[in-house]
């Protein structure tokens, strides 16, 4: 009973996330975040602009044009948002905002912006080299992971679960939030029978390297975009993750070996 409620056409729906059934990652993900709504942000990167306006629960304007938008907190001023199709990080600590719009980056800083307990930031920035080395396993649900193992700059190895020996080299974007949160953007399509949805061309996310969570997006031709949330988990039977930078961190103990 406790699995169930009851809508208003007098139909029983099921709710997913308490029953013993095990379906697609996003039915696991945190729930959505609403603490941007009401919020406008102009920001800038040089001469350029744009403005975010946070109207209602599920629609926002990106520079006056409608959009629906989902958003995930990953820490106390920090939100990942997708935005249609494309994907902004709003930083309320540094006061910062990349926004990402198909290819292009756009690493603004918040139009009169006061934050009295935050240094001034010269904006987001790309940090491929920090991330080489770092290898960690991303549980997004029940028997449900992805594994990525940034083996080079601009290259990042990935697995996903059942078929942990189908890995595959896709080329990635990596971006320094803030210590130790990064941006990761990996591009390329996932195998056949894997957790993911086979039409993925694209995985956005935030990593949090301090409280081993992560938050983000996946993409496709022919999919609507899936927001997942996820936890680090060890590495084979080592127990470790290697961290950007090239630490390495035992997860029962967070001691640093």
């Amino acid at each position: 009973m406790f699995n169930y409620e009851f809508d208003k056409g007098g139909v029983y729906i099921k709710d997913l996330s308490n029953t013993a059934d095990h379906h697609g990652i996003g039915q696991y993900r945190f729930p959505l975040n609403y603490e941007l709504v009401g919020k406008e942000f102009t920001i800038w990167e040089g001469d350029r602009s744009h403005r975010l306006s946070f109207i209602r629960k599920d629609y926002m304007e990106l520079d006056g044009n409608g959009n629906d938008f989902e958003s995930l907190k990953i820490e106390a001023t920090t939100y990942f948002v997708r935005i249609g199709f494309n994907v902004a990080v709003v930083d309320l600590g540094q006061g910062l905002i990349t926004l990402i719009q198909g290819d292009t980056y756009f690493h603004g800083k918040i139009e009169n912006f006061v934050n009295a307990g935050s240094p001034e930031s010269a904006g987001h920035t790309e940090a491929p080299d920090d991330m080489i080395g770092t290898s960690v396993a991303w549980v997004l649900g029940f028997e449900r992971y992805v594994v990525h193992e940034f083996i080079e700059k601009g290259e990042c190895r990935i697995s996903w679960s059942p078929l942990d020996t189908a890995k595959k080299n896709h080329p990635c974007k990596t971006v320094k939030i803030k210590e130790p949160i990064y941006l990761v953007d990996i591009r390329g399509i996932v195998p056949y029978h894997v957790c993911a949805d086979v039409l993925t061309t694209r995985f956005i996310a935030l990593q949090d390297y301090e409280h081993m969570m992560t938050v983000g997006c996946l993409m496709g031709r022919g999919i609507s975009p899936t927001m997942i949330s996820g936890y680090a988990r060890h590495l084979g039977d080592e127990n470790v993750v290697r961290l950007p930078g090239g630490k390495t961190v035992r997860l029962d103990t967070g001691e640093v070996i």
